[in-house]
C-alpha cells in the first residue's frame, strides 16, 4: 500500500555514492536499506546464467550490470529485486497520457522508477544513464527520491508531477510503474512458512527462463553506457522545480 507520512523528513533517503543509483532507487522506494550492491550482483549473475541456459550459448560479459563495476543495472535486475519484495514493475508506454494513467492509480501503487540519459562532462561523447525513484503517498502526492538530491523533494501538486514526468519522456527518459502485488503474503506468515519448510532457498533472480532470455536484448542495448559520477551529481542537488 501507499506510504503514510507526517513529514518528508521522516522518509528514508539514500544519497548518491559511487554511482550506485540502481541500489539507491530500490532502497528509497522500499523505504529502507533492503538491498546491497552484493545482493544486486547476485541477481545479475543469476539472470546471466538463466539466459545462458535458455539461449544455449555462452554469455561471457554480463549484460545485466555495468562492465566497469559501477552501480548501474539493467531494468531486469531491478524488476527481479522488486519481485522478491512482492512488487511488480511495468513499463509505461509513452504513447499513453501520463496524467490519465496516474489518475487511475490506487493504493497498490508504490511509485515510479525513472530512467534518464545523462552526459557526464568528464568523458566526452559518453552517454551515461541514471535511475531514480518517485514515491507515491497514501494521499496521492508524489515525492522525488532522486539520490542526487540531498533530501526528498515533494512535487508541488498533481499538475507539477505530470509536467515533470512529461519533460522526462520528451527528453528520452523512461517510466516504470511499481505496484504491490495483490494478495502478497504477510512477512510474518512468510517467515513462519519458510521455517516449516525444507530450508531450501529460492533463486534470487526472481525471473523465469523466458523473461531472462527476453531481457538479454535489453541488457545488450544498455551495455557500454555508464552513469555520471558523483561530482556532477552534486551540482544537481536541490535543483529548483
Amino acid at each position: 500500500m501507499a506510504k503514510t507520512i507526517t513529514s518528508v523528513r521522516s522518509l528514508y533517503h539514500e544519497c548518491q555514492t559511487q554511482g550506485q543509483c540502481g541500489k539507491h532507487t530500490l532502497n528509497n522506494l522500499l523505504q529502507g536499506p533492503v538491498f546491497s550492491t552484493a545482493d544486486l550482483d547476485v541477481i545479475a549473475e543469476n539472470l546471466r546464467l538463466v539466459a545462458q541456459e535458455s539461449l544455449q550459448t555462452t554469455i561471457w560479459k554480463n549484460p545485466y550490470k555495468s562492465p566497469l563495476g559501477l552501480g548501474y543495472y539493467d531494468v531486469s535486475v531491478l524488476e527481479a529485486a522488486l519481485n522478491q519484495h512482492h512488487c511488480s514493475l511495468s513499463w509505461f508506454d509513452a504513447r499513453r497520457d501520463i496524467a490519465e494513467c496516474l489518475g487511475q492509480q490506487d493504493e497498490s501503487m508504490v511509485g515510479l522508477i525513472v530512467h534518464v540519459p545523462t552526459s557526464p562532462r568528464w568523458i566526452p561523447f559518453w552517454k551515461g544513464q541514471h535511475w531514480f525513484g518517485i514515491l507515491r503517498l497514501s494521499n496521492g502526492a508524489y515525492i522525488d527520491l532522486d539520490s542526487r538530491l540531498s533530501q526528498p523533494v515533494p512535487y508541488a501538486g498533481f499538475d507539477d508531477t505530470i509536467a515533470c514526468l512529461s519533460d522526462i519522456l520528451k527528453n528520452g527518459g523512461r517510466l516504470f510503474l511499481i505496484h504491490r502485488i495483490a494478495d502478497a503474503p504477510d512477512e510474518s506468515e512468510e517467515k513462519q512458512t519458510e521455517g516449516e519448510g525444507s530450508g531450501s532457498v529460492a533463486s534470487p533472480s526472481g525471473t523465469s527462463s523466458m523473461s531472462a532470455a527476453a531481457a538479454i536484448g535489453k541488457g545488450e542495448e544498455e551495455e557500454g553506457r555508464e552513469e555520471e559520477d558523483d561530482e556532477e551529481d552534486k551540482e544537481e542537488e536541490d535543483a529548483p522545480r
